[in-house]
């Protein structure tokens, strides 16, 4: 015969299985007490009767707990957020490097053990490729809410470790270039950014026209001049093109329109903003050939002309000071005069944007979300 406090505890705890909780032992004691009390005091004034059994078992519903993991957002265009892609980089050893091909900069890709690839630029003697810009762009890229530019970090290497990871037949060249450019450290180290790779781009098109040379600009110039007839088709990838311009003036980047720097993905849909290490100078105005760009078109994005209006000397200091940068040597990202360059450059912009305003109406000008 079974105890009237285990009875009890049964029933408590048969009791949090309907209900699909599940009731500590302390509660279940707590519970058990007040059921025996009332039990007893029922007992003292009413005659016992025999226990009532029912006809037919009872099977009661099996309690469940359903576990689910938060859904993180992607904040850019690349489909997982940045912690994401930027998580495995680094985390395992390197298993190859391999020099990228174009521009004078020291660039290279590189794998890891992990399955994990990322793009490499070390510190080097190239004025034109300094690793800090890019992580600080893709970091004001996201102040700007974008998403386009590949999430990038700092990292450091052995000089030892990359060679070895060269293929074997490159080994004597690739050290031969990592000595010549790079700039190693004591200890052999080689400073540098990691960007995520992304795994497919083509050079970017307007139709059939690639959007750098004569005839795109062309093109692109004329749909973004105030009352012109943009056609649905290229009309997103226009919009992409306006934005880029001022990101552009915005973190003076003379090197955009030189020349296979203006990259999308194979659908043709997404513009991606890549290849920033010769951005952030110290002039107030920027580079001439931003400001070609930026005054031969007349119509923006709403939203990034707002945030653009919003940006504070406060948050673009946050925004690139990122916590461990000191023990990979790329500390700062950009200084003190190069953030208040960027305010300076934010203004110029503005006061253009508002001339066209006062010309055209807001409506006109700021055509684009």
């Amino acid at each position: 015969m079974r105890l009237g406090t285990c009875i009890a505890l049964e029933l408590v705890v048969a009791a949090g299985a309907v209900a699909g909780v599940w009731v500590g032992v302390s509660q279940a004691s707590r519970l058990a007490g007040n059921y025996l009390m009332s039990s007893e005091a029922v007992a003292a004034t009413s005659s016992p009767s025999p226990p009532r059994i029912p006809e037919v078992p009872v099977r009661l519903p099996r309690a469940t707990l359903e576990i689910s993991r938060p859904v993180v957002t992607p904040n850019n265009v690349f489909g997982a957020h940045d912690d994401v892609l930027l998580a495995p980089l680094g985390a395992a050893p390197l298993t190859r490097i391999k020099l990228n091909h174009g521009g004078t900069s020291l660039s290279l890709r590189v794998d890891f053990a992990n399955g994990s690839r990322a793009s490499f630029k070390p510190e080097q003697i190239h004025p034109q490729s300094d690793p800090r810009r890019e992580i600080a762009a893709y970091r004001v890229d996201r102040l700007l809410g974008f998403g386009r530019v590949p999430p990038a970090k700092a990292t450091t290497f052995t000089l030892d470790e990359m060679i070895a990871a060269a293929d074997p037949s490159r080994r004597t060249y690739i050290g031969e270039r990592l000595r010549d450019e790079g700039l190693i450290r004591r200890g052999g180290l080689v400073h540098g950014e990691l960007s995520w790779w992304v795994p497919e781009i083509k050079l970017a098109k307007l139709g059939a026209q690639p959007i750098d040379d004569k005839a795109g600009k062309l093109l692109w110039t004329s749909y973004l001049q105030v009352g012109a007839t943009i056609p649905a088709e290229v009309r997103p990838l226009v919009e992409q093109i306006s934005a880029l311009v001022l990101f552009d003036v915005l973190i003076d980047n003379p090197d955009r329109w030189s020349g296979a720097n203006t990259v999308m993905s194979p659908d043709g849909q997404i513009l991606f903003f890549m290849d920033n290490s010769m951005s952030f100078s110290k002039f107030a105005f920027g580079h001439h050939s931003n400001l070609l760009a930026l005054r031969r078109i007349q119509v923006f994005p709403r939203k990034l002309v707002a945030r653009l209006r919003e940006l504070t000397l406060q948050m673009l200091t946050d925004s690139v000071a990122v916590p461990g940068l000191a023990d990979h040597g790329l500390a700062p990202l950009i200084d003190d005069e190069e953030i208040r360059a960027i305010l300076a450059r934010r203004d110029n912009m503005m006061r253009y944007i508002d001339q066209l305003i006062e010309e055209h109406g807001e409506d006109t000008v700021l055509a684009f979300p």
